[in-house]
């Protein structure tokens, strides 16, 4: 522990707590304005610089079924996530201005599901009721065994969320990742992590679209 003082600690602690935090929740060391650069991912560096690993067949809601090969291309935001976690519902609302924003630039988004705890089940019809109570207009896969979220996140290393974000860019290579957790512009003045994590995803998007096709 590096804080001077308890009080000091605390007040981080509270902080971090406040959006969801854990152990990555560190301050974003990339501005968010820097254009033409990728912002530095928030975690899982392990990751950044490789080839997205395929997945193989899923039931998708809202899509017919997509494979990493048809979006080649694209550029592809995947965010992971559950209909248990209050973190994911506080990010659907910026996936949706994501969405509506870079979609017509060339960005797919994909919502990743997973059922929580690992081993229960969800049916399509109950997963597409909490995507259209998000407003969401964009594929949703269903990661039933977390097959998908094992092969992209937890097979490299201990990790403090599930609910973690992925920028790729048009060949497909993992270029920032955004650890779990929740992101989002505006909300409670203790939420300033997550409105620079926000515009850092937004960064990301920025810089890869800004690269030769």
């Amino acid at each position: 522990m590096r804080a001077a003082a308890a009080v000091v600690w605390l007040g981080a602690v509270i902080g971090v707590l406040a959006c969801g935090g854990g152990a990555e929740r560190s301050p974003s060391t990339t501005s968010a304005a820097v254009v033409g650069q990728v912002p530095a991912s928030r975690g899982g560096l392990d990751c950044v610089g490789h080839a997205a690993p395929a997945w193989g067949e899923m039931d998708w809601i809202g899509s017919e079924p997509l494979a990493l090969e048809d979006l080649r291309g694209r550029v592809v935001l995947i965010r992971f996530w559950t209909d248990t976690c209050p973190l994911c519902r506080a990010t659907a609302p910026a996936l949706v201005e994501i969405d509506a924003e870079y979609r017509e630039r060339g960005v797919t988004v994909i919502g990743m599901y997973h059922p929580k705890p690992r081993g229960t089940t969800r049916s399509l019809a109950e997963i597409a009721a909490v995507r259209e109570e998000y407003g969401w207009g964009f594929p949703v896969a269903v990661d039933s065994s977390w097959a998908v979220l094992d092969a992209f996140w937890l097979a490299h290393g201990p990790r403090d969320y599930t609910s973690v974000s992925f920028v790729l860019d048009r060949r497909g290579v993992v270029r920032y990742v955004h650890p779990g957790g929740e992101y989002h512009p505006g909300g409670p003045t203790d939420h300033e992590q997550c409105r620079r994590d926000y515009a850092d995803v937004r960064a990301a998007l920025e810089a890869v679209l800004g690269e030769p096709a």
